[in-house]
């Protein structure tokens, strides 16, 4: 069920944090496309990857329009504590208009399997 709900959602993960990458993997298995933005990871499964600083605002003049034309408006993002005020001033208002997703933070311990579950549940 939680593949199922994901399916063809647009999501952006974008940070530092070594488990965004198998958060990403985990999301393109359940069948959303999924942009990755961080400085030295790169998610080889996401349907595209930027090596840029997420946390400058900058980046995302780029980012985020490249991300909406390629793959679709952003169903939701996943990032870290350290970049989330920059991923929420991009995201967070347009993913409430449309009235699912959400802008989700994950430390290093939370398991990969709650994050997607709980963006299933999010949509």
């Amino acid at each position: 069920m939680t593949g199922s709900r994901l399916l063809g959602r647009v999501y952006v993960v974008a940070g530092g944090e070594q488990g965004l990458v198998d958060v990403a993997a985990a999301l393109v298995d359940a069948g959303a496309f999924v942009a990755f933005v961080a400085v030295e990871l790169t998610a080889v499964s996401a349907h595209t990857n930027f090596r840029a600083d997420p946390g400058d605002p900058g980046v995302w003049e780029r980012v985020a329009p490249y991300v909406e034309q390629r793959l679709g408006p952003v169903d939701g993002v996943v990032t870290d504590r350290a970049t989330r005020p920059v991923v929420d001033a991009v995201f967070a208002a347009d993913i409430r208009r449309r009235g699912h997703g959400d802008v989700v933070v994950v430390s290093p311990a939370d398991e990969v399997v709650q994050v997607v579950s709980a963006l299933a549940g999010r949509q």
